[in-house]
């Protein structure tokens, strides 16, 4: 059982939570993660499923492992979001929509990289056509005859044999071996590293027949990042520091028809995927924005913030459908990220139309998420946890409310609130 100093949940109730909170989060993400892997075997073992053995071994192996090694095996978000899905199938009785034997892989990944010895058995899934993945490593292409892959690592070396065939992995020029590619950005000493996964993901019930995820990491994908992050550390230090500190895999995904889109998975701590944002600004707003959702997701992973309730949808400032409350929480609590974002920007920029936005959206996304804040408050289903959060965004947004913002840009701010209201509120109207 985790427990949260009471000083973390004061931190991430304002909305912040540092480094201190990224590890305090991350340590009760590990455990999830393991309570799953074993729930896992146990599922295996009663029903006996045909990759149990491998499974059981490659669970050996990863206890056997450094602990790093092991955590960010684990950790890696698509294995995170795989082990929840699949153990949630396999306690339902659905095992053929499951591929447990993913585990050896990911064992296998640890070892490889731990430089350990190892010797396992991969089962590969219907439909791989000789595809060998191993999560956050990279992909090896057997034969597609092969059903089963054979890894071994030992001497310095690692490599995967299957229908016989050999692939070495890390080989450089085998184009038969394609590693993860992993994105590097380092300003002020402060390093963002995230691997760009894509096809991990194939395996992740309830999110692998998305054919949405991913996309190509074309050359303006470096140049705006590489911007958000110079932004983000030279402004924004503390959220830097946090999104450095979480974030581990980078999802691109296509560009809707307007705007772009992004977002996090509950049970892949660690992920964020985006479109192709249209500058170094926007990009910088997506991570923070997406930083807050990752940590409540986790945060609720240790504490519940509601009690369970009947089905109820709210009008939400920052979205054209009604939101469940744990959805309507969510989006306080991520754009509480985002008004701070923009309180720190506008400090930051001369007088000008750059500054003219930033203050349109603080006023904006401040106000919004006041509004919203004081919806929860009045809900009963808050657990003491539940209403520690809220009343620490009430707080933070109460003080920036009260700040002076030039008078233009709160009109412009309450005329774009008004205009999205009275939009959703003509969509919802009855007709005929």
């Amino acid at each position: 059982m985790h427990r949260l100093p009471r000083s973390v949940l004061d931190e991430l109730a304002t909305g912040r939570g540092g480094a201190d909170a990224v590890a305090w989060l991350r340590a009760g993400q590990h455990s999830k993660a393991m309570l799953l892997v074993r729930a896992m075997l146990l599922l295996l073992r009663q029903t006996g499923h045909p990759d149990r053995a491998a499974v059981e071994a490659g669970y050996r192996l990863l206890t056997r492992l450094p602990p790093a090694q092991r955590a960010a095996a684990l950790g890696h978000p698509p294995v995170a979001a795989w082990a929840f899905g699949t153990t949630a199938l396999l306690a339902e009785g659905r095992a053929a929509q499951t591929h447990p034997g993913l585990l050896a892989a990911v064992a296998a990944t640890a070892a490889v990289r731990a430089g350990a010895d190892a010797d396992l058995d991969v089962p590969l899934p219907s439909g791989a056509a000789g595809r060998l993945e191993l999560p956050g490593l990279g992909t090896a292409r057997l034969p597609a005859t092969a059903v089963r892959a054979r890894i071994r690592v030992g001497d310095g070396h690692a490599w995967a044999t299957g229908a016989g065939i050999r692939v070495d992995l890390g080989a450089p020029h085998d184009p038969r071996w394609q590693p993860t590619p992993r994105l590097e950005l380092t300003h002020r000493g402060l390093p963002l590293s995230v691997l760009v996964e894509t096809g991990g993901w194939r395996h992740v019930p309830g999110i692998a027949a998305d054919h949405r995820l991913g996309a190509p990491l074309t050359g303006p994908w470096r140049a705006r990042l590489d911007g958000a992050w110079r932004i983000l550390v030279e402004h924004h230090r503390p959220v830097a520091e946090e999104i450095s500190g979480v974030l581990r895999a980078l999802v691109p995904v296509p560009a809707p028809p307007a705007g772009s889109r992004s977002g996090t998975f509950h049970h892949a701590f660690g992920s964020v995927a985006m479109s192709l944002p249209p500058d170094a600004h926007s990009a910088a707003v997506v991570l923070a924005h997406e930083i807050q959702h990752a940590k409540l997701a986790a945060l609720t992973d240790m504490f519940a913030l509601l009690d369970p309730g009947p089905p109820e949808h709210f009008y939400a400032p920052w979205r054209t459908d009604p939101r469940p409350l744990e959805g309507l929480l969510h989006g306080a609590y991520a754009h509480l990220g985002v008004a701070g974002f923009w309180r720190r920007q506008a400090r930051v920029t001369g007088a000008g139309a750059a500054r003219h936005r930033a203050e349109v959206e603080f006023a904006r996304w401040t106000r919004a998420a006041a509004d919203t804040v004081r919806v929860l408050a009045a809900q009963r289903r808050l657990t003491r946890v539940g209403r520690h959060l809220v009343d620490g965004m009430a707080g933070v947004l109460a003080r920036w409310t009260a700040e002076p913002v030039d008078a233009a840009a709160v009109a412009e701010a309450r005329r774009l609130l008004h205009a999205h209201r009275v939009r959703w509120a003509r969509d919802r109207a009855p007709t005929g």
